[in-house]
């Protein structure tokens, strides 16, 4: 089993570069342009923010030929669950792309966010953190991939509610932020207290309710919900700084 995640791993790696290239041979519908479609959500951080992306799939990819070719306690450990989270990726991007379903990607995006988390609690576990190039590529990798999926999640949760209520993007935008805000929230009190104390998961997080903050202020002009989004942020980030995380173990004396 150990031989096919390193396999897996690598394949995953690679699909995630390949599968946004499908639009321009003329396969389906950029993500971006469908997020837009029927108009600006108030949830959507504005499109340079899903750069992360690109230095996510990187560190994926570094990490999957690290592991094929020398493969350690800590790449033996989390290369499943991630192999998996990559492949639920491509998985989700080509749907995303080529179906378009508000609920067939929301409900592609939870096993792919269990499967993140579950990479970052096992990670946690091997208490790798020393310092070298390789526990800085795990634990920045790792992170950024648990976070910023928990943002995807927490901006799905509106657009799902929308298509159930029949409602646009512009319609009760106060209930779409805080459809947003209050998963975010419960979601890193979570992943802090039980899951890992990785430091990245916070800097993807606010990186991407930043976004959020920028698109209600430059984009819909709605500066009320930005302001909400930026003390709700803030109010994250002040409680992991300030009290830390317990991750997956109790803290030791």
């Amino acid at each position: 089993m150990t031989d096919l995640n390193r396999f897996l791993l690598l394949l995953a790696a690679l699909g995630q570069f390949a599968a946004p290239v499908l639009p321009l041979i003329g396969f389906g519908e950029t993500i971006g342009a469908r997020a837009v479609a029927d108009g600006i959500p108030p949830e959507l951080p504005t499109g340079i923010f899903f750069s992360i992306w690109s230095v996510i799939f990187i560190g994926f990819l570094v990490m999957a030929v690290t592991h094929l070719r020398a493969p350690d306690h800590a790449t033996k450990q989390v290369a499943g669950p991630l192999a998996l989270a990559g492949l639920g990726n491509v998985v989700w991007m080509i749907s995303a792309q080529s179906i378009g379903s508000v609920w067939l990607d929301f409900l592609l995006l939870l096993p792919i966010g269990f499967f993140a988390w579950e990479a970052a609690y096992r990670l946690d576990r091997t208490e790798t953190f020393n310092g070298t190039a390789r526990s800085l590529l795990y634990g920045t990798t790792i992170g950024l991939l648990a976070g910023w999926l928990t943002v995807a999640v927490s901006i799905s949760v509106p657009d799902f509610g929308r298509s159930l209520l029949g409602r646009g993007p512009s319609d009760a935008v106060w209930q779409s932020l805080w459809m947003t805000l209050v998963p975010a929230t419960i979601l890193a009190t979570v992943f802090a207290n039980y899951v890992s104390r990785s430091g990245w998961f916070f800097v993807a997080l606010g990186w991407g309710l930043l976004g959020v903050v920028v698109n209600n202020w430059t984009r819909l002009g709605t500066h009320a919900l930005a302001i909400a989004a930026a003390i709700v942020g803030a109010y994250i980030l002040f409680r992991r700084i300030r009290f830390g995380a317990r991750g997956s173990y109790p803290a030791k004396p």
